[in-house]
């Protein structure tokens, strides 16, 4: 039922996400994906996967969706592409010392409640001249009805939808880890004043 929801309300922003930020990198890349979730994005990205040859470390908090991410990786032949770990990224140590050469936030920055920490936290795991790449609903203008609306969410969805993203603090949030932001394309206009972009950023 859970994986029936994610679908439902997720999948659109998981498509246009993915896309984007699959497309961006380049080949034979290394990714951290945190927040990989159920992997749905495989049903659509699974031969962009294969075709640049690019590796990515998904992990997660949630079993079921991890669970049923692993069936996606057998079902698409993904093995030698995709590693899951059940670990949170406060946490999270990368095995064998492993750098990345982008990291990805998914529709999962949003989720933390210390966004700081987990900006240091994955600095020491980013190559020289790694990127961080973030996708993302952003306001620029204030939304109450939202700020009201999205916690509650996760008691009749059951999945949590975090707290709403205004783009100057967003931004500023960047700065104050000395990020420096490459790119903030805007890919889609959604309801509310909502948009939803991919932002580029690598430490200074």
């Amino acid at each position: 039922m859970k994986n029936f929801l994610y679908k439902m309300i997720i999948n659109s922003a998981t498509d246009y996400g993915y896309q984007n930020c699959l497309k961006y990198v380049c080949d034979k890349a290394s990714i951290l994906d945190v927040g990989i979730g159920n992997g749905v994005m495989m049903d659509h990205f699974h031969r962009l996967i294969k075709d640049k040859g690019l590796h990515i470390t998904g992990i997660d908090i949630n079993k079921n969706y991890l669970q049923h991410c692993a069936g996606n990786i057998r079902q698409f032949n993904l093995e030698n592409h995709v590693t899951i770990h059940c670990q949170p990224v406060e946490t999270f140590d990368p095995p064998q010392e492993a750098r990345f050469d982008y990291i990805f936030f998914t529709m999962s920055f949003m989720l933390f409640k210390n966004q700081s920490l987990v900006l240091d936290r994955v600095h020491e795991w980013l190559k020289p001249n790694g990127e961080i790449l973030f996708f993302q609903t952003v306001f620029t203008e204030k939304a109450p009805l939202i700020e009201f609306i999205k916690p509650k969410l996760k008691f009749v969805t059951t999945i949590d939808f975090g707290k709403v993203t205004y783009e100057d603090q967003f931004l500023g949030l960047l700065q104050s880890k000395n990020l420096s932001v490459t790119e903030n394309r805007l890919i889609k206009r959604e309801w509310f004043k909502g948009e939803y972009r991919m932002t580029v950023a690598s430490f200074s």
